[in-house]
């Protein structure tokens, strides 16, 4: 919106604008659209898209805005805003009544289900007014947007196809910290063909010049106009403000909280009794609740809130007041006496009590200090939230009521339940919101709790939990075992209920948390239990869980297909009834079994769905969701899909556990392409959360091929030593794993040992090394081998392995070698090391021919990988051994996505707009542009264009 006159131009945004006017006229077409408008705050976002909407003449402009309420949590705020005037839609759609106060809410069903129902209804509220004309749905600061609005807001972005629908979304760039939870959000609809970004800079020079000089009308003189816009650094809201104090002939203040508080401090007593009561909120606030909250009479409080509004202090709309700018808003609540804070949240808790918004009277009770209140709304806000399907919402506030638990009396009483409930909710809470620490944490504390009842069936239930819980980290054998055993033993003598069908069929997976050499016909026993159980009980989800089981035993005898079908067959099954997480578990098992089957395009694809799937499901972070996304992101490395790889193990802003898993990922990439100040960068970051060992096993590795690459063996083999250790520690060690840290170590000795022997010395003790290394390759238990052998990444290192070991005793062999270019066929780039070093055994075999020809398809493919250190060592190889193979055609170097990064460079874009035509970040434009100046010899981007035209790479 305009700051201080509605007649000023608006100065230095017109391609901005431009774009916008471009992308609604598109949508007018029939081409949907989302623009997400980023910048700092103060930087004239919400006066672009003002700009936008005067002009969209003949389009429903739906409007909402996410508000900083710190950590009350105000699910789905902005959609319940933008969508208040289409209240006759929840007669179509009746789960709408949750985001429209006032209205009938639906009977609470699934909550998962109900999540789905309700985004399914926002977007088909959507398709039907785009069905009658355009409709620009404008978001305003979504850096403020609680968890469900962000799951909304990508649900409806991934949907954007033929609507007459443009959604424009602001965010302020400065409150994005790396961990911020809106990153992910980013990153994914980054990579949508619908959605561009503009990112708002500061006012060029030239331009805060100008928009000073419209501000001062002429007051100022020209020396002082710029020196204005030099201290406001182009940001107009700065330029306002400093403007403003200037003109009053006031000298320029410090600090930008004293130069907000300045205004202030120029108004009445009354106004700013009205302005301080407005910050306590933290939201709009209506006019009768301004006038309980001050106090004032209805014409002493007119007369305050017509001079804040005249002073730009607040602005008015349609059902209350608010600050002008949040900044403003947060410099006059920090200036309050704690007293005052006391008594102004105590106000609007009142009023919060009046309204029925729980979540607000939770936030209000408690910053005014009544915690027996703020008990009760707790409860009763993350009731809502879960309803809503928010489950990070939902456990701040359980999280909030337990720490009250203690501190008040009769919590039981005053919150309507007791403290094992909440323990129990809060555990299933964290464990959907991927917190996976916190789950594990209330779990057990619910089985301790629930151990003081006499309640078999309750205490066998939270040990359920408490395992489900444990397993995903993969170091909790015994404590999963006791758990499940204690369980079992609670309720083996009772009658079919739908507590003993989901032990049993915990039991049947006994092979997840690493019990060794279970019995396959015993285990088929528990599940046909549970499923028998699951139906006397009325446990349709059971059940459908005992299905994914069977299917998976089909798999271990070796058929794969039925195991795939019979998967598929209870995915769909699953989601009928509304079992998504065994829908989820369904759809992960399909996934291992394309793998197996060596369709690893497939594998990919399917491991995308299953986390996109739980994602919109609300279980992103959730353990099933984490294994879908770190299987995807191996598929897409050992494919070669690098970028895409890249962009997606960056989730800053995921919970801890999940971000160090996926994060992981990156290295081995990061190695591949020679990146290795990158990756001990990646390894420092995520030290602290190298106790999950599976991080721990990823990055490991990672370094050990960054240090081979570099001719340092040592630390290469001290690196796959470390991570054998931390494979040995898992409850379900994997072979895959464990062959690939292994063939990296006795290949790195392979290489000294070869070294060695040039200089005429004894490589006996090399050999030795290496020789150990390889047993520990067996070091794992016989169910991980039944299930892993015939998998194409256990298969690939293990023949690898063999011919290394040939090599590191110094009987290099290219039959080996040959086997193991066949073994990784499904796996390019692990083929393509299989080549190097097939053609180096040809090499020294005197068939010059055939190495050739094998150095050649290396060069060309590790060029079009970007695979740096592989492609130098083969051009090494070949001009060591004089062949004649190693160089492709210059306009067969650079890959597709290099070639646009350089036609746009060309144009003269920079590599943020580089980024932005493409759709990748900065980063990552920047590392294409890097790439295709190595492929070059360019010492510059000048450099790097000149020689593309040269070679005819650039028209």
């Amino acid at each position: 919106m305009p700051r201080l006159d509605t007649a000023i131009p608006l100065i230095g945004r017109e391609p901005e604008l431009d774009t916008l006017r471009a992308a609604l006229d598109r949508a007018r077409a029939g081409q949907a659209g989302a623009v997400l408008l980023a910048g700092d705050a103060g930087v004239g976002k919400s006066r672009l898209l003002g700009e936008l909407v005067a002009g969209a003449d003949g389009v429903t402009v739906l409007s909402g805005r996410c508000l900083d309420v710190g950590e009350a949590g105000l699910p789905y705020l902005p959609f319940a805003e933008a969508l208040g005037g289409q209240r006759e839609a929840a007669q179509q759609w009746p789960v709408l009544g949750r985001l429209l106060p006032g209205l009938a809410q639906p009977e609470p069903a699934d909550q998962t289900v109900e999540r789905l129902r309700l985004f399914d209804a926002v977007h088909a509220l959507l398709v039907d007014l785009a069905a009658r004309g355009p409709v620009l749905l404008a978001l305003e600061d979504l850096h403020w947007a609680d968890a469900s609005t962000r799951d909304l807001v990508l649900f409806l972005l991934s949907r954007l196809d033929t609507q007459r629908l443009l959604v424009v979304a602001t965010y302020r760039t400065d409150d994005l910290h790396r961990r911020h939870p809106l990153r992910p959000l980013l990153a994914e609809v980054s990579r949508l063909p619908s959605v561009a970004r503009i990112e708002l800079a500061p006012l060029a020079a030239a331009d805060a010049v100008a928009f000073v000089s419209a501000l001062a009308e002429g007051a100022l003189p020209d020396t002082t106009v710029r020196t204005v816009a030099e201290r406001s650094e182009g940001n107009p809201f700065f330029c306002e403000e400093l403007t403003a104090a200037v003109r009053r002939g006031a000298n320029l203040p410090e600090g930008l909280a004293e130069l907000l508080l300045a205004r202030v401090e120029r108004l009445s007593p009354e106004a700013q009794r009205v302005a301080r009561a407005v910050s306590g909120a933290a939201q709009l606030v209506a006019h009768a609740s301004l006038r309980t909250v001050c106090g004032l009479d209805e014409d002493t409080l007119e007369t305050a809130l017509r001079e804040a509004v005249l002073h730009n202090v607040l602005v008015a709309a349609e059902d209350g007041y608010a600050f002008r700018h949040a900044l403003l808003r947060e410099a006059v609540y920090d200036d309050l006496l704690p007293g005052e804070r006391v008594r102004l949240h105590a106000a609007f808790a009142r009023l919060a009590a009046e309204n029925g918004t729980a979540a607000a009277l939770a936030h209000h009770s408690f910053r005014s200090h009544d915690l027996p209140t703020a008990l009760a709304a707790s409860v009763r806000a993350a009731d809502q939230a879960a309803g809503m399907q928010a489950p990070g919402d939902a456990l701040h506030h359980l999280e909030q009521a337990l720490q009250l638990w203690e501190a008040v009396d009769e919590p039981e009483r005053i919150s309507g339940r007791d403290q094992l409930a909440l323990l129990r909710s809060a555990a299933a809470m964290a464990y959907a919101a991927g917190e996976a620490d916190r789950a594990v944490t209330y779990a057990r504390s619910a089985v301790t709790e629930a151990d003081l009842r006499d309640d078999p069936e309750l205490a066998a239930d939270t040990r359920h939990q408490l395992a489900i819980a444990l397993i995903p980290f993969d170091l909790h054998r015994g404590e999963v075992s006791k758990a499940v055993a204690e369980a079992w033993e609670l309720v083996r003598d009772r009658p079919a209920s739908v507590v003993r069908a989901r032990v049993l069929a915990l039991r049947a997976r006994a092979w997840v948390w690493g019990v060794p050499d279970v019995d396959v016909d015993e285990l088929r026993g528990h599940v046909q239990q549970a499923i028998a159980d699951a139906g006397a009980a009325g446990a349709p989800e059971v059940e459908v869980d005992g299905m994914v089981t069977l299917a998976a035993f089909e798999d271990w005898q070796g058929n794969v297909e039925l195991s795939t079908r019979l998967g598929l067959a209870a995915a769909d099954r699953a989601a009928e009834i509304g079992a998504v997480r065994v829908e989820l578990r369904a759809l992960h098992n399909v996934t291992c079994n394309l793998l197996v089957s060596g369709d690893l395009p497939g594998a990919a694809r399917m491991a995308a769905r299953v986390w996109q799937r739980a994602e919109r499901a609300g279980l992103g972070w959730s353990d099933v969701g984490v294994d879908a996304r770190t299987s995807e992101l191996f598929d897409l490395y050992v494919l070669g899909d690098w970028d895409t790889a890249l962009d997606r193990a960056a989730v800053p802003g995921a919970p801890r556990f999940a971000r160090a898993r996926v994060g992981a990922y990156s290295a081995p990439i990061l190695a591949a392409q020679g990146r290795f100040a990158e990756v001990e960068d990646l390894a420092a970051r995520l030290a602290d959360q190298r106790d999950d060992a599976r991080t721990g096993v990823l990055l490991g590795i990672a370094l050990a091929e960054a240090a081979q690459w570099q001719g340092d063996a040592g630390r290469a083999v001290a690196e796959v030593r470390a991570v054998i250790e931390q494979l040995r520690a898992l409850t379900r060690s994997s072979l895959a794993d464990m062959r690939w840290a292994v063939v990296t170590g006795v290949s790195a000795l392979a290489d000294h040992a070869e070294e060695v022997r040039r200089r005429g010395g004894d490589a006996a003790e090399l050999v030795g090394q290496g020789e150990e290394l390889a047993a520990c390759g067996e070091l794992v238990s016989p169910m991980q081998v039944r299930l892993e052998e015939r998998s194409p990444d256990t298969r690939a290192p293990t023949a690898r392995l063999a011919a290394e070991l040939n090599r590191l005793r110094g009987a290099d062999d290219p039959a080996a070698w040959a086997v193991a270019v066949d073994e990784a066929a499904p796996l390019p780039y692990w083929q393509l090391l299989a080549r190097w070093r097939w053609a180096a055994a040809l090499l020294a075999h005197g068939e010059r021919d055939a190495a050739a020809e094998q150095a050649r398809l290396v060069h060309d493919a590790a060029g079009e990988l970007g695979a740096q250190p592989l492609r130098s060592a083969v051009a090494d190889l070949a001009r060591r051994g004089r062949l004649t193979a190693a160089s492709a055609p210059a306009d067969d170097v650079l890959t597709p996505r290099e070639r646009a990064v350089l036609e746009l460079v060309a144009g003269g874009l920079t590599n943020r707009q580089v980024g932005e035509r493409l759709f990748i970040s900065e980063k990552t434009a920047s590392v294409h542009l890097s790439r295709v100046m190595a492929k070059l010899g360019a010492g510059s981007r000048a450099e790097a264009v000149s020689l593309a035209h040269q070679r005819g790479l650039l028209g």
